[in-house]
């Protein structure tokens, strides 16, 4: 056991550490004299499963991993697909997403945009970033966007929008030309305006204008940005204190345990303790990115840069999402929000990482 500690790297692990016990705080105060009142002890063995999976996945060697990242990615594919076969994908809230497994719910989705990152980082470490032509970047950019649009057709916009990292990482490795990024803005522009038309659902769209005028209905469509921002707001510069948060306490806040989860923590711990929790995101952030300049193949090291893309997305998207910056996604905060499936996929992410720097370490 002595061993494979010290495959995990303690400047990676020790915010994660941090992060979980605020996270798994926050939840207990949300769910408080509510009838999820023991999802934190549920969280809790999701968090534990999670560090046991990180810890044998590091001892796996890289280049194993990598190699079978192609058999995981069709794995991943597959279940995405049984998702949206009747009798077998469970809805919930009128969107199909989950597989239920032994009583528990899994979200495929979680697990894919790990897996796209894993084989796309493969593929795209196989050749030097010369070698790769246009038609072989955009058959990798394929690999991405086919899972991207089975998310869609769930709906899940918000986890859709989690393979944008793989996406942007296959121009970052061919170098950001000119034209390049012009193509890229053309093409994201587009797909806007169709997406718009053809793709989102009404609610989806309410959620884009509510996000323009949070204001217009605060009794209605703007309820949960509106209350999310009055939570933040009460907890001032210190914070209300450990469940004694009015806005979560009293149940005026939505979703507390899992996207407005940031919230629940603001109103406690005030501006001080939001600095405290995004430094540490920051840390983990910068300690993958280093891991990835450590790393022994491009491979591994375009790995942890996407990996280091996607966790950054999550907490940009979440945060700004509960402050009311951007539109209400339902993207989760890492290591905060209630979710098994969203744990044990970071956990399985990191798992790798890890394993990237013990190799490196071994130089």
């Amino acid at each position: 056991m002595k061993e494979r500690l010290r495959a995990l790297d303690p400047y990676l692990m020790g915010p994660i550490l941090v992060l979980m016990f605020m996270g798994t705080l926050t939840i207990y105060s949300a769910s408080r004299g509510t009838v999820q009142s023991s999802i934190w002890l549920k969280q809790s063995l999701w968090n534990a499963i999670g560090f046991g999976l990180m810890i044998f996945v590091s001892r796996v060697r890289p280049n194993r991993v990598f190699n079978w990242s192609a058999g995981f990615y069709i794995a991943g594919v597959i279940l995405l697909l049984a998702v949206l076969v009747p009798g077998i994908g469970k809805a919930i809230g009128g969107s199909k997403r989950w597989i239920l497994i032994a009583g528990q719910t899994f979200q495929p989705s979680e697990l894919m945009k790990w897996l796209a990152l894993l084989f796309v980082a493969h593929r795209l470490g196989a050749k030097p970033p010369d070698y790769l032509r246009p038609m072989e970047l955009l058959g990798i950019a394929m690999l991405v966007v086919f899972p991207m649009l089975l998310v869609l057709k769930q709906p899940d916009l918000g986890m859709a929008v989690s393979f944008l990292p793989v996406l942007i990482l296959i121009p970052l490795i061919k170098g950001l030309r000119a034209r390049w990024v012009a193509l890229g803005l053309v093409l994201v522009s587009a797909f806007g305006v169709f997406a718009w038309h053809k793709v989102l659902k009404p609610y989806q769209k309410q959620r884009v204008l509510t996000f323009l005028n949070p204001d217009e209905d605060l009794q209605g469509k703007g309820y949960q940005i509106n209350q999310s921002r009055i939570a933040i707001g009460a907890g001032g510069f210190f914070g209300q204190g450990f469940t004694a948060g009015s806005q979560t306490q009293l149940n005026f806040l939505p979703v507390k345990t899992t996207d407005f989860v940031f919230s629940v923590w603001a109103e406690e711990r005030g501006f001080l303790g939001v600095l405290m929790a995004l430094g540490l995101f920051g840390m983990v952030l910068n300690r993958i990115l280093e891991i990835g300049r450590m790393a022994k193949t491009n491979s591994e090291s375009y790995f942890c840069v996407g990996a280091a893309c996607l966790l950054g997305l999550h907490v940009f998207v979440n945060v700004g999402m509960v402050v009311g910056i951007l539109p209400n996604k339902g993207i989760v905060l890492p290591f905060f929000s209630a979710g098994g499936s969203s744990t044990l996929s970071y956990f399985l992410g990191l798992g790798i990482i890890m394993g990237v720097y013990y190799r490196a370490k071994l130089k």
